[in-house]
């Protein structure tokens, strides 16, 4: 394919606790962050990323991140973003993700 970047994963860890340890910053001033939610006002990925620069993206579960996890995300700076009307699985969701970010 041409790639010679692989994205960063880490290991999995319980949400609030990374959230609370400030790993979820982006490295570098022009980065985002991103919350994939099926929430009404999440805007379209499209949208919410503008420019370059690092992505740091939280993805959940099927069924998506309970409250409590998405107001704990929007609360550490996260962007509520869809992927379209379309609700991927757990395990598509992400590589949606990253392949519409090597179009943007």
């Amino acid at each position: 394919c041409g790639r010679n970047r692989v994205p960063q994963v880490h290991e999995a860890v319980a949400l609030l606790a990374w959230l609370a340890s400030g790993r979820a910053e982006p490295v570098g001033a022009r980065g985002s962050r991103l919350l994939l939610s099926l929430a009404p006002g999440a805007q379209p990925l499209s949208q919410a990323v503008a420019g370059t620069g690092p992505v740091t993206l939280l993805s959940g579960p099927e069924g998506g991140l309970s409250l409590v996890e998405e107001q704990a995300a929007l609360a550490a700076g996260f962007v509520a973003v869809n992927l379209g009307p379309r609700v991927l699985r757990a395990e598509t969701a992400p590589l949606a993700v990253l392949a519409a970010l090597t179009l943007a």
